[in-house]
């Protein structure tokens, strides 16, 4: 068994989730299961446990055995100082303070019959003969959904983003695009950097590659160290000035 079938049993609850508990024999109860993170750091962020009586948010951390939280040597990383729950398929001992879930007993036999099923096969694609059983009708339909699925998805993002600037279709379109800069990893970053510079402040600067430097850079917060370069420094100032003279909110 690897991790990513533990983490993809876990953002689709594909175990009982009214017999969950921890090793220690608390309840738990989940209300969020987090946003999978494909990077560096816990496997899901944003969560909402609640565990016994008490409420917990922050990230989810999940592993094979508990073992493998010290033998990552996790306990040593800040990024995994909000971990509020280590879910495990095999709690073989107790090598933290987080409280720990077990699955093993919560996966279905079925849902494990089929995983290795797939995994274990040698064709090129695992699931080959399962799709020369679907019909290419079904098949049709099962893309097509896929892609309706995504351009609502889409549509919704940039509806939102309309509504966040009283249907200002080309702030929403600059922030939009520089969403896009910014995948896989730093989307929000970016998204958020276009937020903080309006296009019309943007479009002030275009011409201008210092003033654009000095804006960008400042904006993103990589002008807040004390740096003895001359270029750095003017740098510096021209973005608190730029802030002042466009009433920046950063």
């Amino acid at each position: 068994m690897k991790e990513d079938f533990l983490q993809y049993v876990w953002k689709m609850k594909l175990f009982g989730i009214g017999k969950l508990q921890t090793t220690d024999g608390e309840i738990v109860q989940i209300l969020k299961t987090g946003i999978w993170n494909q990077n560096a750091g816990p496997d899901f962020l944003n969560a909402q446990i609640r565990i016994g009586n008490t409420l917990w948010a922050g990230n989810v951390e999940i592993h094979i055995k508990s073992s493998d939280f010290k033998k990552h040597k996790h306990q040593f990383d800040k990024a995994y100082n909000n971990v509020i729950l280590h879910v495990v398929y095999e709690a073989d001992e107790n090598t933290q303070t987080i409280p720990t879930v077990e699955l093993r007993d919560s996966i279905s036999p079925l849902l494990l019959k089929r995983y290795n099923q797939i995994f274990d096969n040698r064709d090129k694609i695992p699931c080959e003969k399962l799709l020369r059983k679907t019909s290419i009708q079904n098949i049709g339909f099962w893309t097509e959904t896929l892609l309706v699925e995504k351009w609502q998805s889409k549509s919704a993002d940039i509806s939102n983003l309309l509504l966040q600037n009283k249907n200002n279709w080309e702030q929403s379109f600059y922030q939009f695009t520089a969403r896009q800069f910014g995948l896989p990893v730093n989307a929000d970053a970016f998204e958020k950097l276009a937020s903080l510079i309006p296009l019309k402040t943007l479009t002030k600067c275009k011409g201008n590659l210092f003033q654009l430097e000095a804006i960008l850079f400042g904006a993103s917060g990589f002008l807040n160290n004390e740096i003895d370069d001359d270029y750095y420094k003017s740098l510096q100032k021209e973005f608190a000035f730029l802030a002042k003279k466009y009433s920046l909110d950063i």
